[in-house]
This record gives structure tokens, C-alpha cells and sequence, in this order.
């Protein structure tokens, strides 16, 4: 469960505001459509996920944590609940910045991973991010390189699975022109992620434990 989340009112007040660097193509790879969608069902999956992340989270808070892709920032106000550092990394952290500013979130904003000492994390969240990414090895070794070097660091990915489910779904919440920008899907993606020497520890499938899989949530560790 997670006890510190944004109203949808909350949300679309901070995503009102004007960034002249951000398009409206960013704004719907930063997911925010979707966040504020009609539909609540919608709304509840795009949640669930980071419910499903905090699940996954450990339980002492004097410990280091990263979001990777944070977006709007929408899970950091969790995470520094939850954790002593936390640090964030985006190309348009803007809305982030000014939602942690709001509420007076300590977060540590990074635009280079050499501004985090090595194995120093024991968590790296990348929700619903590395689909996104032309490349994935020299990101998947900057996160082996900060992860602390023990059994419990974690690498917690979330991502869509782009099946013939994920698509009518795509079309019937309106979005049937985008997702241009996901390059790949969560099955290859976990299956680069072992290859690069991960372990899988455990994952999670959305919406529901059976039946059409749109989302996999799942936990890594080094191998």
C-alpha cells in the first residue's frame, strides 16, 4: 500500500504547469495522460504498479533508494518515507522538482549516475523506463555499479508487455497513435537483464495474478 499519494487533483495541478522544454510527446512518455485519465480503471493500474514496487521495497528505512525515470516524480514522497537518501534521475525532472518542492520532499535531483558513490543503493527502481531506451547495457551497468554488492540490493523494473492485450487496451484508453517510443517490451527486457547477470527474485503480473498479463513488475537482484 502506498500512504503517501497524490489526489488526481493534486496531480493535475502540478501538470498544469507551462515547461516550454516539454512536448506533448514527452508528456506521454512521462505517462501523465494516464495518471489523469477518465477512466478510473485506468488511474488504478497506473498506481498499482508502484503499489505492487512498494510491496517489493525493503523494510528499513536507513538504507539509500534511486528512481530511475521518475517522471512526474509521483513515487518519491514513498520512497523518502521510506528510505534516508533518495536520489532521482529524469531528462524532464521539472515536474518532479516542483512537486518534491511543494512538499517539502528531501530528494536528491542527478542528471549523471557519477554523482552517485559506487555500491553505495540498495534499491534502483526503474518503473515502466528502460522500454523506453535505445540501449540498455551501459544503464544496466551503472546500476550494477552503485547497487551495494549483497544479496539484498535490489533492481526493481516494472514495463508493458505490448501482447495483443496491451494494444486493444492501448486503443480503447484513446492512446491507439502513441507508444511510439516503447522500443521493446518487458519479456525481452527481463530476459536482457538476467543475460547482463541479474538474477530474477520474484515479479508480480497486472492486472490481475491470472489472466491477460498487460504489466510485469519484477525484482532483481546481482547474480
Amino acid at each position: 500500500m502506498i500512504s503517501n499519494k497524490l489526489t488526481l487533483s493534486e496531480i493535475k495541478d502540478i501538470s498544469s504547469i507551462v515547461v516550454d522544454e516539454i512536448s506533448d510527446h514527452d508528456r506521454d512518455e512521462m505517462a501523465i495522460p494516464s495518471y489523469l485519465h477518465a477512466n478510473p480503471l485506468i488511474r488504478w493500474l497506473m498506481w498499482k504498479r508502484y503499489e505492487v514496487i512498494a510491496s517489493m521495497l525493503p523494510v528499513s528505512s536507513t538504507q539509500s533508494a534511486m528512481e530511475f525515470g521518475c517522471g512526474m516524480g509521483l513515487f518519491l514522497p514513498e520512497m523518502k518515507s521510506r528510505f534516508d537518501t533518495v536520489y532521482a534521475m529524469d531528462l524532464f525532472p521539472q515536474y518532479a522538482l516542483e512537486l518534491t518542492r511543494r512538499y517539502a520532499i528531501d530528494v536528491n535531483f542527478i542528471n549523471s549516475f557519477s554523482e552517485i558513490p559506487d555500491n553505495s543503493l540498495d534499491v534502483i527502481i526503474a518503473a515502466d523506463v528502460l522500454e523506453h531506451l535505445d540501449t540498455l547495457e551501459d544503464t544496466l551497468g551503472n546500476f550494477q555499479l552503485k547497487l551495494k554488492n549483497n544479496d539484498n540490493a535490489s533492481l526493481i523494473v516494472s514495463g508493458p508487455t505490448e501482447n495483443i492485450f496491451y494494444k486493444i487496451g492501448r486503443y480503447a484508453a484513446g492512446f491507439g497513435n502513441k507508444g511510439d517510443y516503447h522500443h521493446t517490451n518487458i519479456n525481452a527486457l527481463v530476459s536482457d537483464i538476467v543475460d547482463f547477470g541479474f538474477q530474477l527474485e520474484e515479479e508480480t503480473t497486472l492486472p490481475l495474478s491470472f489472466g491477460p498479463c498487460l504489466f510485469r513488475v519484477c525484482r532483481f537482484v546481482h547474480g
